[in-house]
């Protein structure tokens, strides 16, 4: 009866620790949660076009990251672009993102600035502690369809001609002609700094025999407007009324009608034109996420005094040995 006592006395001794050991031990639990590891992986990619200056351009990336787990140190994201022809490296970009908590999305940025020009192949890769979590592709094509202003000729499907002129005087066997071109803003933002340059160009001999130069001013979000110039040209030729439309040294596009002046021959614009549509394509997950000698680090527990498993454990020992104990003779 005695031993029974004290089997009994013991097993409610070791209870009592065990809530101690939860209650006093500071690093028992949390020691626990501390030690959980991280999960970091790609959840979204989207790319957009940034600023746009002489030949260069830069991509805007916005990359949606999902966190489960411990805290993730030393998070990194790295940002390529691969030249979708020669599949040679054009440009590569590293964003520190530190240390990444919380069980929720979170949302990094990163630019890479790349040659205004045909297309490239993207690839985004997520770093933790210089070791490989998580990657995605994608591309865009048309990066030379970029520009630095959201200000371009007005294209009438109509047959109004973006460029018109009218004759102001003729005087000595020169003409005055007031040209004028349509323009319009098509971004969502007001535009300004583009510059309009307007030639007269003799049809049969290509001379330049008129030039002006007007400075665009601001245009409001989709707001129209009509800059006007006079050019002064030799009477009774015909000519081609070129328009250059640009920001800051570059061309961003061009126009061209025709002005006769010559009643007795009819000549017709020789300029086509063809716009580049920029293009960025959805990004997928690539197939080598991870290094073949990765390994993802594994949940582990350890801290002073005894956990609740430890007590647990010591509960159930005791319990069985006083049942041993009862059942002998």
């Amino acid at each position: 009866m005695r031993r029974e006592t004290y089997l009994g006395v013991g097993v409610g001794i070791l209870c009592l620790l065990s809530v101690i050991a939860l209650l006093v031990v500071p690093g028992a639990v949390a020691s626990q949660e501390s030690d959980v590891s991280s999960r970091l992986s790609v959840e979204t990619v989207t790319v957009a076009p940034g600023a746009v200056a002489g030949n260069a351009a830069t991509l805007e990336f916005g990359v949606a990251i999902t966190h489960r787990g411990g805290a993730s140190e030393n998070a990194s994201l790295s940002v390529r672009a691969m030249d979708n022809e020669s599949g040679l490296l054009a440009e590569k970009s590293t964003t520190v993102l530190g240390q990444i908590t919380g069980d929720r999305e979170h949302h990094a940025r990163a630019n890479l600035t790349v040659e205004r020009e045909g297309g490239y192949d993207l690839v985004v890769v997520l770093y933790e502690d210089g070791r490989r979590v998580d990657s995605e592709r994608g591309s865009v094509r048309g990066v030379e369809g970029l520009s630095p202003t959201s200000v371009e000729f007005k294209r009438f499907e109509t047959g109004i001609p973006t460029i018109d002129y009218t004759i102001q005087k003729t005087d000595d066997n020169r003409t005055t002609l007031s040209v004028r071109t349509h323009l319009w803003n098509s971004g969502v933002n007001d535009a300004e700094g583009a510059t309009l340059e307007l030639a007269a160009r003799q049809s049969e001999s290509n001379v330049v025999a008129g030039r002006a130069s007007v400075d665009v001013g601001q245009v409001a979000s989709g707001e129209s407007v009509t800059p006007t110039a006079r050019l002064t040209v030799p009477s009774g030729y015909g000519y081609h009324l070129d328009a250059v439309l640009s920001h800051d040294g570059v061309i961003v596009s061009s126009a061209s009608s025709v002005a006769d002046l010559d009643p007795e021959r009819k000549i017709e614009a020789d300029t086509t034109f063809e716009s580049v549509p920029f293009e960025a394509a959805d990004f997928t997950q690539a197939e080598d996420v991870t290094d073949p000698d990765d390994t993802r680090p594994t949940t582990a527990a350890s801290g002073p005094g005894l956990g609740p498993l430890t007590a647990l454990l010591a509960v159930s020992s005791l319990a069985v040995a006083m049942r041993i104990y009862r059942g002998k003779p």
